[in-house]
């Protein structure tokens, strides 16, 4: 199956209220979404063993290709912040590419912060 495009939350300058439930469970398939410079991912585990979240990197330097980023989510309501850089996570796309361990008790978030 292919992965599955996140929504995007758009925080008002009025803010954003974090402790309420994360939208989106982990997909075994993966995620992607469409990155800019305002974006970040929130990824929350409620799951008792710790999580992986590996970001996809494409690309090489002299024909080696680069290793993807891995971000460990603690067990029991681990909660990590993950600030993709356009430059070196986006896609040929556009889009960042999540890869999950085991998406057991996980969700995902996708913040985009307000501009100017």
């Amino acid at each position: 199956m292919p992965r599955t495009d996140l929504p995007i939350t758009k925080i008002t300058r009025a803010g954003h209220n974090l402790a309420s439930a994360l939208p989106t469970p982990a997909a075994i398939d993966g995620h992607a979404f469409v990155n800019n410079s305002r974006r970040a991912i929130r990824v929350k585990n409620t799951n008792a063993a710790p999580r992986t979240v590996t970001v996809q990197i494409p690309g090489e330097v002299e024909g080696q290709p680069l290793a993807d980023k891995p971000y460990t989510i603690p067990a029991n309501d681990g909660d990590v912040l993950i600030p993709p850089l356009p430059a070196i996570y986006n896609q040929a796309d556009g889009k960042v590419y999540l890869d999950y361990s085991d998406p057991a008790g996980l969700t995902v978030h996708v913040l985009e912060l307000p501009a100017g």
